[in-house]
């Protein structure tokens, strides 16, 4: 056994001596094969090697890659002009092997650098925001347009007293929220708002008018006005709506921000039945609606630095 490794040992180190007339004969082979056609050729197959190496990666690009080589290594190893000057099946496989690494090495280098350019570029495009002028500025992060923030008009109602309501006769109560349902989602699509959400018996309504918010607060407790006509007393629908127009953040969802929390601050300052509307409200709607208007100056308001101007609306009725 040792004296077969000895042997194997002694025709590797004599194949690794030659390496250098291998080499010598390749660039000779080369030049014997040379013409315009199998050159085109030559740097036709150069080129898609490069090709396949910038642009397909990951296992399968490797494997497509590994099977080309092949197919390169089998082409050049068994072409009957080959064979004729190199007849030792061992040194044309040699030979065509060192080919193919000839080839395989640049490609893998000049390709890997290609392809890491590339990445490094589309990394860079997704990260950066172009100007007018095309020059390249930090990335920036920005909300989707429904996302931002935006002025708007905003609207809070609450029924007074509805958890007692709940407590004292459940079937009862939630009765009373239908027809008070019915009543609210009438006159918010009478006057173009938009319910974004009830929390329990609460409406949050938002409007692009502060005159279509204001009129559609009016035609809410006028609805009601007319559902207690039936009613006892004691037993009234009792409904506080407060309008605010300010800042807020509109999702595709919902609605947040301190515009909402002034608007549920004003609700809750306002009495039973009644409606409150901000300074800002005021000014857009004064001389364009049939209520008259109270100021009740600037209420405290719970989590609220610079609470707003507070008027009460006194309805035609």
């Amino acid at each position: 056994m040792p004296i077969i490794i000895a042997e194997y040992i002694k025709i590797i180190i004599g194949y690794v001596a030659v390496l250098p007339l291998y080499f010598q004969s390749t660039w000779e082979t080369a030049l014997y094969f040379y013409e315009p056609k199998l050159a085109a050729v030559a740097v036709a197959v150069a080129l898609l090697f490069l090709f396949l190496r910038v642009l397909a990666g990951g296992i399968v690009g490797w494997a497509a890659r590994t099977g080309l080589y092949g197919a390169l290594f089998y082409v050049i190893s068994s072409n009957a002009e080959f064979r004729v000057l190199y007849p030792d099946i061992v040194v044309a496989c040699l030979i065509a092997a060192v080919a193919v690494a000839g080839l395989w090495l640049p490609v893998s280098i000049v390709g890997g650098a290609l392809r890491l350019a590339l990445q490094r570029r589309r990394i860079a495009a997704s990260s950066a925001v172009f100007s007018p002028s095309g020059t390249a500025r930090a990335f920036e992060v920005t909300r989707p347009d429904a996302d931002r923030k935006q002025v708007m008009v905003v609207m809070m109602t609450d029924i007074v007293g509805y958890s007692a309501r709940m407590e004292k006769d459940e079937a009862a109560a939630y009765a009373l929220l239908k027809e008070h349902n019915v009543v609210m989602r009438k006159a918010i699509t009478s006057h173009r708002g938009k319910e974004i959400k009830t929390i329990g018996d609460a409406f949050m309504v938002v409007f692009e008018s502060s005159l279509d918010a204001l009129r559609c607060a009016i035609a809410m407790q006028t609805g009601l006005r007319e559902l207690n006509r039936s009613r006892p007393t004691h037993d009234q629908l009792q409904v506080r709506i407060g309008i605010h127009r300010g800042e807020v953040i509109r999702t595709e969802k919902d609605v947040f921000g301190e515009g909402v929390n002034i608007a549920a601050r004003m609700e809750s300052v306002t009495a039973p039945g009644g409606i409150s509307i901000c300074a800002d409200i005021y000014e857009d709607v004064k001389g364009k609606i049939e209520a008259g208007f109270q100021s009740i100056g600037q209420p405290k308001m719970k989590n609220i630095a610079n609470p707003p101007e507070v008027f009460r609306v006194h309805m035609p009725f």
